[in-house]
């Protein structure tokens, strides 16, 4: 009978490239060629959580395979009622972390994993707070002091800081991934050795947790979320000196609009090396172009696809219409040579297709149908969202008929136009 081992070589390594991870872990535990043969892709990428059998499985794998370790995935779980310990996480997650087995790592991924929907009280006796609860978690702004406090009060704040103050010391990281940033604060925010770790990072990408009280109030309508936002160019982008590529996923919109805003908290001075920009579920407006104002020469990506703009208000000083947020790029001239605007999954053209699960596109008004026939004809056209949070509750709604409106007025896709001859033209010199 024939032996996989006797195969070529060549051969053997294009099986292994349709095995899956599991088919690999298994393979390589029969025999030590294959052990020897596997081990830099099965080790390449490392999993864990806080748990201490699973952080100490992988502690040891990394302790013999943590050369070959690039990235690393870091699950943090934890209950509101957990017992506070002298060390919330576990010394072999903390080891992990750190990253003295990996010189070879590039990239972290934080997922914060904590049911703040369950029902149970998260905290309490915050002095700002109503209840320890849901949203209300994030009602109280924090001083440093109560910060320290409810660190050693309750264990999942202890977890999240001895996350962060484990990760601050890792020199080898260059990439980070945070899924759920939980909008607290914590003690390792203000050491200097977690600027230092923010300082050495190339790319960026934070996934900003948000959520709602079962009755429709969102987190943006509770200061403490508010202002922990608003300092992030405080608390990450201004030491980010190295920073060369970021992403923002909100949970609750960020940028300017008339109502229940949170200031989009990127400085013209910040990131001085940035050279591409994606923000998701933002408004587009004068904080951004302020922001580009400052990098026109090292900004060279900017995606606002998935962003909306807040449009024109009687009340308000500045015209934040897409035409406005375009038109003040161009005047700028920066040396952007890539442009990702319109089109994105926030442009609807009637309510019915936002809410109506069963909504045919067949069954629209003929005045809507022929906008669809435009774009499908000319892929030069795009659609521009708009759309503004609700006062009371901080809901966030598109408004089909402004992106109606405007998609016939025509402004924003003039505007669109120049601006993308100019990105054009600097690709074009780019390239020579």
């Amino acid at each position: 009978m024939s032996r996989l081992s006797a195969l070529p070589q060549e051969l053997t390594i294009q099986i292994f490239r349709l095995l899956e991870v599991g088919d690999k872990v298994r393979l390589s535990a029969t025999c030590r060629q294959y052990r020897a043969q596997l081990a830099p892709e099965i080790f390449k990428t490392i999993r864990l959580t806080n748990n201490e059998r699973i952080a100490q499985s992988v502690l040891r794998a990394v302790e013999a395979y943590g050369e070959y370790t690039t990235r690393i995935e870091f699950i943090v779980h934890c209950g509101p009622h957990d017992e506070i310990t002298t060390s919330a996480l576990t010394p072999a997650a903390a080891k992990v972390l750190q990253g003295h087995n990996t010189p070879n790592l590039r990239t972290v991924s934080l997922k914060f994993r904590f049911d703040f929907d369950d029902g149970e009280e998260w905290d309490s006796e915050h002095p700002d707070a109503v209840m320890g609860m849901s949203i209300y978690i994030f009602e109280g702004v924090e001083t440093e002091a109560q910060i320290l406090e409810r660190e050693e009060t309750w264990r999942w704040r202890a977890l999240t800081n001895e996350t962060w103050q484990a990760l601050a010391s890792n020199i080898h990281v260059r990439e980070l991934i945070v899924d759920e940033l939980i909008p607290k604060g914590t003690s390792a925010f203000l050491t200097e050795e977690f600027r230092q770790f923010l300082s050495r990072l190339e790319i960026a990408s934070f996934k900003i947790f948000g959520t709602d009280n079962g009755a429709g109030w969102k987190t943006n309508t509770v200061w403490g979320y508010v202002d922990f936002l608003e300092k992030m160019d405080t608390t990450f982008f201004h030491h980010m000196t190295g920073l060369k590529h970021l992403a923002i996923h909100a949970a609750d919109p960020l940028g300017h609009q008339p109502v229940r805003t949170i200031q989009l908290s990127l400085m013209p001075d910040d990131l001085p090396l940035l050279e591409s920009l994606k923000l998701t579920r933002c408004f587009v407006g004068p904080e951004l172009v302020s922001f580009i104002g400052g990098h026109l020469n090292v900004l060279k990506s900017l995606d606002v696809k998935e962003c909306v703009s807040g449009g024109e208000h009687p009340y308000e000083v500045d015209d934040c219409s897409w035409a406005a947020f375009f038109d003040a790029i161009y005047e700028a001239k920066p040396a952007l040579t890539e442009l990702i605007a319109g089109d994105g999954s926030n442009v609807p053209l009637t309510n019915d297709e936002t809410y109506n699960p069963n909504y045919q596109l067949e069954d629209e008004p003929e005045d809507i149908q022929d906008i669809r026939w435009k774009l499908k004809a000319d892929p030069r056209l795009r659609l521009f969202g708009y759309g503004s949070v609700d006062d009371k509750y901080g809901m966030f709604f598109l408004d089909a008929d402004t992106n109606e409106e405007k998609f016939k007025n025509g402004d924003d896709q003039r505007a669109f136009d120049r601006l993308m001859g100019l990105v054009n033209e600097n690709a074009a010199k780019a390239k020579q």
